[in-house]
């Protein structure tokens, strides 16, 4: 079993010059043998997904000036492609290391106001998946989705619990960036704001259980999600989510169990010293430094 794991501190940056005895690997709890390691500095694909939806058009500069500037940030082998959804989802552009060709793109979905007011965010990502990884197999090479949106959802036939585990045994990596909040305003517009003017609170709990999703998303499959209030928060996000994707430490084990159940098998992946205690880092002061380890939380065993 392979997996990829990223290590970065507080900063967002990665945590170089970890060894084999750093890491340890345990699938439902037991204990895994790692039986093979190395550090990797690869190319990375990015997907983007962006929501097509006309309330989101009313921020047409914000919203595509975030995957604008998604694009500028890659490198030259980086590979990018770009889909749209609203109810269906829609395959603009393939992966491709045209960027310009990406961007132009983007631009005709902003200047035509393409969408619908139907919003079907889990089941555009279900359909992602079965393009970036047909019939299961995973993609051929590191690969992120990063989706720009509300994270509305108006009614999916695929259901969260199902995609959960579809999303976390896919090797593919969920990086949500939430337009919502632009849509509400800041918390330091609304505090200017006369009690009368600020939205509806019915509104609010509606972002608030999209931000939710959202979460969910990146957090099942060893993501992130950001919420951004302006642009200006953009260009730490971008070098935060290509530091993860370029940097890796790549495991592999031998699953203990060898049972052919078709059943999901959780991983987890913790930092040790060479005593096997919890790996304590320090920053230049001398002071405790937190650091986070992002894995793929499982996968589906094998049937017979």
């Amino acid at each position: 079993m392979n997996v990829d794991v990223a290590v970065t501190n507080a900063a967002g940056r990665h945590v170089p010059n970890l060894a084999r005895h750093n890491f340890r690997v345990k699938e439902d709890g037991e204990p895994q043998a790692i039986t093979h390691f190395v550090p990797t500095t690869a190319p990375i694909r990015v997907a983007l997904l962006i929501e097509a939806n006309p309330a989101v058009f009313l921020l047409q500069r914000e919203h595509l000036s975030m995957a604008v500037r998604l694009l500028r940030s890659l490198r030259p082998e980086d590979e990018v492609a770009l889909l749209s959804y609203a109810r269906d989802l829609h395959r603009e552009v393939p992966f491709t290391r045209d960027k310009r060709l990406v961007e132009e793109r983007l631009d005709a979905l902003g200047r035509f106001g393409l969408g619908m007011a139907e919003m079907n965010l889990q089941d555009s990502v279900a359909d992602t998946l079965s393009w970036l990884s047909p019939q299961g197999t995973p993609p051929p090479r590191r690969t992120a989705v990063v989706v720009v949106g509300t994270g509305l959802d108006s009614g999916s036939r695929v259901n969260w619990s199902s995609l959960e585990a579809r999303v976390g045994a896919s090797q593919v990596s969920f990086f949500p960036l939430a337009v919502g909040r632009m849509l509400l305003g800041s918390p330091q517009k609304d505090r200017k704001r006369k009690r009368d003017d600020r939205k509806p609170d019915g509104v609010a709990n509606t972002f608030a259980e999209a931000d939710a999703r959202l979460r969910a998303l990146a957090e099942a499959s060893a993501g992130q999600a950001y919420f951004p209030e302006s642009a200006a928060e953009l260009d730490r996000i971008y070098a935060e989510i290509g530091e993860r994707l370029r940097n890796l430490y790549s495991l592999a084990y031998q699953p203990s169990n060898t049972a052919r159940d078709g059943r999901f098998r959780r991983i987890s992946v913790e930092l040790v010293d060479e005593n096997g205690a919890p790996l304590a880092a320090r920053d230049p002061r001398g002071n405790p430094a937190p650091l986070r380890v992002f894995a793929r939380p499982g996968y589906f065993a094998p049937r017979e």
